[in-house]
């Protein structure tokens, strides 16, 4: 029998930032891969060991291995690669998500091909055809590579380079379910509920972000903004809360931008008993709907507000202002809905007094949360092509690590020690709160 095996090689750190969910891309294209006939397991390596992964993989002897990747996932990524040459060498190894995307030609040192984009269509498409074809890695050369979009092949005397594909809305609505069976759904609400007390999951609902921010990377869903038909949403949420969760994550960048699919997603989630939150932006939303939004069971939106300097902002691109961005805040916080807000300091550019506005905004807002990081160049970001690749020699799998990966003026032991400080502040301006 033909077996697809699609590998998640995130093996979790437990640091305190970490955030549990199940990969929601896998589940996506296994979901197509079962709709065509075609065999096929999600490995979630979340919960699980490098040792563990190997055993499963060999025990189900795949002949197709998909492997997501990302920068932090680099490291797994390669060793899964050279696990599987060694122990299943004559499986064909391909590599998909945000950095196969953006440098191809890096991951097919290593994988026989790469899928670029949103795959959920041609590589499950291509997966069916490889088998009906008897095909192997040397002879994918007699399949139609040029109708798979996002297809990159450089090896095995071929030369693959088709353009990558974004779904429209009406070719999303006819996609199947994510198939979420091969998660470890116990596990992940057992964490959620230590953590918050809820047990929360992950669902995407729009597709696409509009802006240009410059430190942002988007080489998966790219600009177009697509809304999902929300009679398939809403048989998501159902089949997620018949899996035990009562809490979404709605991971979209840009959710809160259309009002009125908005608003008929508040109407239809009210009265399900399912909480949830989500991403904002800090303008295009009114006070009318976030009321909507408080009624129909939000309970947090997470800002991206960045900065408290205007002049920070506009290195950024960020399309926003400050003021809109402690006018967002204030907003939820009238309609009784949490604010977590995430800032970036240390920008190339930057200096030390734009800093501390930053520092200032975050203690000056109603805020539940905040969380300072400094840049990243993620490829395919316009930060990237200026500052180039990031300092290999910096580790940038941990979480929220005040290292920077590009020269820079500022000094890091004086932005860790104010970050350290700001977080005291905020910290002791939250208790009296909490106490009432």
């Amino acid at each position: 029998m033909s077996r697809v095996a699609l590998v998640f090689p995130y093996f979790r750190t437990r640091a305190a930032t970490e955030l549990l969910f199940p990969p929601l891309g896998a589940a996506t294209i296994a979901a197509q891969l079962r709709r065509l006939g075609v065999d096929t397991r999600v490995f979630d390596c979340t919960f699980g060991t490098f040792e563990q992964l190997h055993t499963d993989l060999t025990t189900y002897r795949p002949d197709i291995v998909g492997v997501y990747s990302m920068v932090s996932l680099t490291a797994n990524t390669l060793r899964v690669a050279e696990m599987v040459r060694a122990s299943l060498p004559q499986a064909l190894l391909v590599a998909g998500g945000p950095l196969p995307t953006v440098f191809p030609g890096r991951y097919t040192q290593h994988f026989d091909a790469v899928f670029r984009g949103e795959a959920d269509v041609s590589f499950p498409r291509f997966c069916q055809d490889y088998f009906a074809g008897e095909a192997s890695p040397p002879r994918m050369g007699e399949l139609p590579l040029a109708t798979y979009g996002g297809l990159f092949v450089p090896n095995h005397g071929l030369h693959v380079d088709n353009a990558t594909v974004h779904h429209g809305e009406s070719e999303l609505a006819t996609f199947p379910l994510p198939d979420r069976s091969d998660f470890d759904h116990a596990a992940y609400q057992k964490e959620w509920l230590q953590k918050t007390g809820s047990k929360a999951t992950s669902i995407i609902v729009t597709l696409g972000c509009p802006y240009g921010c410059d430190f942002c990377s988007k080489p998966i869903f790219g600009n177009a903004v697509r809304r999902r038909d929300l009679d398939a949403v809403f048989a998501e949420i159902a089949q997620i809360r018949r899996l035990g969760y009562d809490r979404l994550w709605i991971a979209d960048d840009t959710f809160t931008l259309g009002e009125a699919y908005l608003a008929e997603f508040c109407r239809r989630i009210s009265g399900l008993g399912m909480s949830w939150s989500c991403l904002s932006r800090a303008n295009g939303i009114s006070a009318a709907t976030v009321r909507l939004m408080k009624e129909a069971g939000c309970r947090r939106v997470h800002l991206g507000l960045e900065s408290g300097s205007q002049t920070t902002l506009g290195l950024m691109n960020k399309q926003a202002t400050v003021e809109q961005g402690a006018r967002a805040a204030e907003l939820y916080r009238k309609a009784g809905i949490e604010v977590a807000a995430f800032f970036i300091v240390g920008y190339p550019g930057e200096t030390t007094a734009a800093i501390e506005e930053t520092f200032t905004l975050a203690l000056s807002l109603p805020l539940h949360e905040i969380s300072f990081n400094v840049p990243m160049p993620l490829p395919g970001s316009k930060l990237f092509e200026r500052l180039g690749a990031p300092d290999e020699g910096k580790d940038w799998t941990r979480e929220n690590e005040v290292t920077f990966v590009f020269p820079s003026d500022i000094d890091e032991s004086w932005l860790r020690r104010r970050i350290d400080e700001t977080m005291a502040a905020f910290a002791a301006r939250r208790r009296p709160a909490a106490r009432g």
